[in-house]
């Protein structure tokens, strides 16, 4: 099945209809939503040490990177949210914003698997087809793996 990005003229178009767009309006308050870590098990996936064997090393990586890594994603995030907010019917995206929804993708799907409790392959068969959260899990990877292809194909 092809899927709902596509590129024109240099940029990443998707055309959405308004249930899409409601599903994708719910992304920036659930990352919102990310409590502590420890507490979270969404924040626990985000919040994963680079270093798991050194808790030395890891203590080091958060001191110099902890910041950056927050400013980053907050900027992601901004992206999204602002391009969502676009239009119910669809986006146009410059290659920086698409990147920028591939992180946000990203995590969201990290913490909605982390909340449902995924933790392996073979997840699918084990959760109700009905269930809001499975369902906007499936769609957003879809949607990841889209627009991952549709930006592989604008490379030289």
């Amino acid at each position: 099945m092809k899927g709902p990005f596509r590129l024109v003229s240099g940029r990443i178009e998707l055309t959405m209809d308004p249930r899409e767009a409601e599903a994708l309006s719910v992304v920036p308050g659930l990352l919102e939503s990310v409590g502590e870590t420890g507490s979270d098990p969404g924040a626990d996936q985000l919040d994963q040490a680079p270093y798991p064997d050194d808790p030395v090393a890891n203590a080091e990586f958060r001191r110099l990177m902890a910041e950056e890594m927050a400013q980053s994603r907050a900027a992601d995030r901004s992206a999204f949210s602002l391009t969502v907010e676009q239009s119910p019917h669809g986006v146009t995206l410059s290659s920086g914003e698409a990147e920028a929804w591939l992180r946000v993708l990203a995590e969201a799907r990290l913490v909605l698997a982390a909340r449902l409790g995924i933790q392996k392959d073979g997840w699918e068969n084990t959760f109700p087809e009905d269930d809001p959260a499975v369902a906007l899990l499936h769609y957003l990877g879809w949607l990841q793996q889209s627009l991952a292809e549709t930006l592989e194909s604008s490379l030289p």
